[in-house]
């Protein structure tokens, strides 16, 4: 086993090493750490995680960024990836924006494509899309600029901007203010009657869309119906097998994964983040060098055999901390019924409308990151 490790460990260093002396115009610039402010120009890429992340200068390249509280002001030049509880976007973008968070605000110029999710979504009257805007949300206000179309799904949708192309819009509740301009035409589909407000502009006419399969109640209920449902019970049960099987074949280990996460919680975060993006990025520039071709094989099969499994230690610790909740005279070790609890909680928040994507990201940042970060102190 412990030639394993130290063979899996020296397989990804080797990875990142060749990356770095083969590609040198592949660089990239981390910053990590509970509070990150970036005051100094960028001239690569930008890979930043942590507590609290800004950005106050201009970065040259992209930017992949992830938070508790992200806020991107600087310009990029590049396109933009960012996940976090709030996020704020308001530097302009020379490419297209990926954003993701419980709370997210788009108040720049971006020339290419904006695709946001959130539980409160807002491009404000500063942000201007240069091609296609794409939105899923709890709460999505549209009061910016879109350069072509925009196809947003939501529980309460209000428009009082302007698209220039058309617009497909499905939401519980849809809104269209006196200042909403539409170049195109609007399909629709919502649970009450559409409000159009006095003074609201459809070039192209309005169309209904027929319901979708389900019932707005299922559509938020957190498995929904139907295949949703048997989906989740799915995943609930792989994740209990994968997590009993690793506890039965090496308790020490789950435990001691366990444990990094409880005692390095952002530091496994950080470290997750970096990981998923890293290395894939890593592989394929490896693909083109001879000597990097088996080490980029053997990288990304190491990277698909954990990503996933790594969920259930995030989620035996997740029951852990709940049960050691539970005031006894001595803290109980981890155990199978903390994998069977972490499971049923995390598979139940993963179905969460709009932030069931977000707290998914998370689960595996940290649980990769525990994974990996055990195995490198083992190595």
């Amino acid at each position: 086993m412990t030639r394993m490790r130290r063979w899996a460990g020296s397989a990804v260093a080797s990875a990142f090493a060749i990356v770095a002396l083969a590609v040198p115009a592949a660089a990239f610039v981390s910053r990590s750490g509970q509070t990150v402010v970036v005051t100094q120009a960028i001239q690569d890429d930008l890979y930043v995680a942590g507590g609290s992340v800004a950005t106050n200068a201009p970065v040259e390249g992209d930017v992949v960024a992830a938070g508790g509280s992200v806020d991107l002001r600087g310009v990029v030049g590049g396109g933009v990836l960012a996940a976090g509880g709030k996020v704020t976007v308001s530097g302009a973008v020379g490419r297209g924006v990926r954003a993701a968070g419980g709370t997210l605000t788009l108040a720049s110029r971006i020339n290419g494509d904006a695709v946001l999710a959130g539980g409160v979504v807002q491009v404000t009257p500063a942000a201007q899309i240069g091609r296609d805007l794409v939105v899923q949300g709890g709460s999505v206000t549209v009061s910016g600029t879109v350069a072509r179309n925009a196809l947003i799904s939501g529980r309460m949708v209000v428009v009082d901007g302007a698209i220039r192309g058309n617009a497909e819009i499905q939401a519980n509740r849809i809104v269209l203010l006196p200042t909403a301009r539409i170049g195109g035409k609007l399909s629709y589909f919502a649970d009450v009657p559409l409000e159009l407000h006095q003074g609201t502009q459809v070039v192209g006419g309005t169309v209904q869309m027929a319901p979708p399969s389900e019932p707005a109640w299922a559509r938020a209920a957190p498995f929904g119906a139907g295949a949703r449902f048997w989906k989740g019970l799915v995943e609930a049960a792989v994740l209990l097998i994968i997590g009993i099987v690793a506890f039965g074949a090496s308790p020490r280990g789950v435990t001691t994964v366990i444990m990094e996460i409880r005692q390095r919680f952002v530091r496994t975060l950080i470290f997750g983040f970096f990981l998923m993006v890293v290395v894939p990025l890593a592989a394929m520039l490896l693909l083109f060098t001879v000597v990097g071709i088996p080490i980029a094989v053997i990288a990304m099969l190491l990277y698909l055999a954990t990503l996933y499994p790594s969920l259930a230690f995030t989620a035996a610790w997740v029951g852990h901390s709940l049960l050691s909740l539970i005031p006894r005279p001595v803290k109980p070790a981890p155990d199978q019924w903390g994998i069977v609890l972490g499971v049923v909680v995390l598979v139940a928040l993963f179905a969460a409308p709009y932030a069931g994507l977000a707290i998914r990201l998370l689960a595996l940042f940290v649980g990769f990151g525990a994974l990996w970060a055990t195995v490198w102190r083992a190595v």
